[in-house]
């Protein structure tokens, strides 16, 4: 037995209809609620056809006006409830014989009244021998002849049941209920509900069964109908109370969802026709070797947690609103990736996501290669890792350009400057430069703890007595550009560099984790070594964006840095950006070619971004073009539009009414592009559940600050600005101390470092 339930429980008034007949529907007070009741029937024979409904309007559009005003709170409802029962082809075979039969019993017809004798009544064939020997007919004493019936009239008394017709025939059982805490409320809602099915009014129409004589009209509330009209209601029985067949075509426009054409806003939207999940896409229990996508139901209607093979996912690309859950999904797959033994790199530009990852990797499986920069430190006792971009230590002169590059293309990056700016960008790379040599010249010196830092920067551009002082013992070749050409650029250059740095001033975190002449963090490292980086940047102020840029574009230079190795012996990391737009400022193309090379070096990025129109075009293109796991949510027209040109069969107002977390997919599989497919987004606690240890999230942190050897935010920036009494010189002050007069170099001490994996240390 197949039953539809159009159940509306909630949404706005609509205008209440009119009361049947005008007499008051008796209603039964159950509890606090009035209950009204009525079981539907067809008004005339069921060989009768209904008229097919119109889709425009939309009938269930009464419907959802009925139930405008359902205070579900209050535990009232409107149901109309249809029950439908397939009849077998035999029985409607033997019904429709019946009916020939029983028409050609009655002869011709014309204009609906008999012709002829054919019905066997004496009287009715004297007339008619009378009638014919007035015309030259027979003798009135002979027997007329048996007339048979015309086509017309078998077809009128077979109905809708001819062979020809829709052969697809249900038995059917209708029901409608409301509730409500005033019986006025409940007999008109009763009412609204029945006039859904007035749109089927034809030949035939459906009417209520129960005492209909007077004024009196209960309807099946009747207590002689209440006990099996409730019966079937909780237990779904299917026992009408006459026999009632309808044909698919007739009852096709009530069996479907409201269409476009209901504008009615109580009504729940499917958000478009999205294809079912391809058969062949993975189901993801937790194994390695997928990536994790989410809740997907396919075309056998077996909904399953899916998942794409690692193997074909070398960059995704996830698009939509904010705040409808690309977040989330993208710390289901890090997290999957990280408990699956690869290693994940994790940019969180709102803060919100890295909190909510910590208390899932608490487990002594991953916790020792947990790597965590947080600079949304406020407090100088908050303690922070180490990241000079300038740190020649362990490097040689031959990286001093990949280092230049690095840290150029980066402030670039962040600023926008694309291809202008040159002054600009000629005096960053003769500033870096020269303070690249003075780091490695500190190196060299066994003062690794002297090296110069991005803030430098300033000091060298402003302090004439200091940059003289550097370039004395830097080669002559790198101080040619600040004797000859740096004094006959403008003034206004400068602060075009300096107000970059100046951003990156305004956070103590910020100035802590960049102060510091030896780094603990290394991109290329966590790369080898399967580290997990959770980097939070949100609460660093104007710096933020210009930090997310170094650190994006550190990633990229640190893939290509595996240039020359075998594929194969390269331990793949995972990047997850978020919010690519923020970073997106160079019209340069720097963006577009992270997406097109990093992957040859078994780095795969997923981007995400809320305004992908917003893109430079050329990151953009690269951002589509180079997708293999393409998910979207939510979003405007031109967004959706956009989107839309790479999912076939899919409109951009699918792409719009997509609620929250709940995408539109395209992956591929095994080389090949899927169709696009639903998917709904799972909650990590839902997931990973028995891995959630918030209380273990302390110890991951002292964890962190072993493995990254971290630091107080009060004691860097010591180091770093010194102290007011003038008692310690800051770092810059105290480089050039060194520079002017190196004194003895200085004892060093045996330390042992033990390294986050534990496998090896190093004395210094």
């Amino acid at each position: 037995m197949a039953t539809v339930v159009l159940d509306k429980r909630a949404g706005r008034q609509g205008s209440a209809a009119a009361e049947r007949g005008g007499e008051p529907v008796p209603v039964v007070k159950e509890g606090e609620l009035y209950v009204a009741r009525a079981e539907l029937v067809l008004a005339r024979p069921d060989r009768r056809r209904l008229a097919a409904a119109d889709l425009e309007p939309d009938p269930l559009e009464v419907m959802a006006a009925a139930c405008a005003h359902v205070n579900r709170e209050h535990g009232e409802q409107a149901e109309l409830i249809v029950d439908l029962v397939p009849v077998p082809t035999r029985a409607v075979e033997r019904w429709r014989r019946k009916l020939m039969r029983s028409a050609g019993r009655r002869g011709p017809t014309a204009y609906g009244e008999q012709v002829g004798g054919a019905g066997g009544n004496r009287g009715g064939g004297m007339l008619a021998a009378i009638v014919e020997g007035l015309n030259g007919g027979s003798s009135v004493g002979s027997r007329p002849a048996r007339r048979l019936p015309r086509q017309s009239d078998l077809a009128d008394g077979v109905g809708k049941f001819l062979p020809a017709a829709d052969t697809k025939v249900f038995a059917v059982q209708v029901l409608v209920r409301v509730s409500a805490r005033h019986p006025a409320q409940a007999q008109a809602r009763l009412h609204q509900v029945m006039a859904v099915l007035d749109a089927w009014r034809g030949e035939n129409w459906w009417r209520p069964v129960g005492p209909r004589r007077t004024g009196w009209r209960p309807y099946s509330n009747v207590w002689w109908r209440r006990r099996s009209f409730d019966r079937r209601y909780l237990s779904g029985e299917f026992a009408p109370v006459r026999r009632q067949w309808v044909t698919a075509k007739e009852v096709a426009a009530l069996l479907k969802p409201p269409s476009v054409q209901c504008s009615a806003a109580n009504v729940m939207r499917t958000g478009g026709v999205v294809p079912p999940a391809p058969p062949k896409l993975p189901e993801w229990t937790g194994q390695a070797g997928l990536v994790p996508l989410g809740r997907v139901t396919g075309a056998d209607g077996r909904t399953r947690l899916a998942g794409v093979p690692q193997k074909d996912v070398l960059f995704g690309a996830s698009l939509g609103k904010a705040g409808y859950g690309k977040s989330e999904l993208a710390l289901l797959q890090a997290i999957a990736m990280a408990y699956g033994g690869f290693g994940a790199w994790f940019a969180d530009p709102h803060g919100a996501a890295v909190k909510r990852a910590l208390p899932y990797l608490t487990h002594p499986a991953v916790a020792e290669r947990v790597w965590l920069i947080d600079l949304s430190a406020k407090v100088h006792d908050a303690r922070v890792a180490a990241w000079n971009p300038l740190d020649m230590e362990g490097r040689t002169a031959s990286d001093i350009q990949d280092v230049v590059g690095a840290v150029v293309g980066g402030l670039t990056l962040a600023q926008g400057w694309g291809s202008g700016a040159y002054r600009a960008r000629a005096i960053l790379s003769q500033a870096v430069l020269v303070l690249t040599h003075l780091a490695l010249r500190m190196c060299e010196r066994g003062r690794p703890d002297l090296q110069p830092t991005l803030f430098t920067i300033h000091r060298l551009l402003t302090d004439e007595e200091w940059r003289q002082t550097v370039l004395a013992q830097l080669p002559r070749r790198i101080s040619k550009f600040w004797m000859t050409t740096f004094p006959d650029y403008e003034k206004g250059a400068v602060p075009v560099i300096t107000q970059t740095l100046q951003l990156l001033e305004t956070s103590d975190s910020l100035r802590a984790f960049l102060g510091q002449p030896r780094s603990t963090y290394r991109v290329r490292q966590a790369m080898d070594e399967k580290k997990i980086v959770l980097i939070r940047c949100s609460g660093s102020g104007a710096g933020e964006t210009v930090i997310t840029a170094l650190m994006i574009f550190d990633l990229f230079l640190a893939g290509l840095s595996r240039e020359g190795i075998d594929q194969s012996e390269l331990a793949t990391m995972w990047g997850f950006v978020d919010e690519m737009r923020a970073v997106d400022g160079a019209a340069s193309g720097t963006l577009a070619a992270i997406f097109e090379q990093l992957r040859k070096y078994e780095v795969r990025l997923m981007a995400m971004t809320q305004m992908l129109m917003r893109l430079n075009e050329d990151t953009r293109m690269a951002l589509m073009q180079n997708q293999s796991l393409l998910t979207a949510t939510g979003a405007d027209h031109d967004e959706a539009g956009f989107i839309t040109k790479r999912l076939d069969d899919i409109t951009p107002k699918t792409i719009q009414k997509q609620p929250k977390y709940s995408y539109v997919a395209s992956a591929t599989i095994n080389g090949k592009r899927t169709a696009p497919f639903r998917v709904l987004g799972v909650p990590l606690e839902e997931v990973y559940a028995d891995y959630r240890h918030p209380e273990r999230v302390p110890l991951l942190l002292k964890t962190v600050d072993r493995t990254m050897r971290r630091r107080t935010v009060g004691e860097i920036l010591l180091d770093l600005d010194g102290d007011e009494e003038g008692r310690r010189p800051g770092l810059d002050d105290r480089i050039l101390r060194h520079l002017t007069d190196p004194g003895p170099p200085p004892q060093r001490r045996m330390r042992t470092v033990l390294s986050s994996t534990d496998s090896h240390s190093e004395v210094r």
